[in-house]
């Protein structure tokens, strides 16, 4: 299990096509993937109003 921190008042983006290499950030990864594969892939912008922890399988 991996834990990042997320701050306060920070924009974050949220990858879901799983092709990013700072996931589970986006690194914009979607972009290729989906001109290749016909898809639609996009990031999910977040920002969050107090500081909390994020705990994803690495």
């Amino acid at each position: 299990m991996k834990k990042i921190i997320l701050e306060k008042n920070k924009k974050y983006s949220l990858c879901t096509c799983n092709q990013s290499t700072k996931l589970p950030f986006c690194d914009g990864a979607h972009r290729e993937y989906n001109s290749i594969n016909k898809t639609n892939y996009r990031s999910i912008k977040i920002i969050l109003d107090e500081d909390n922890n994020l705990i994803f399988p690495s």
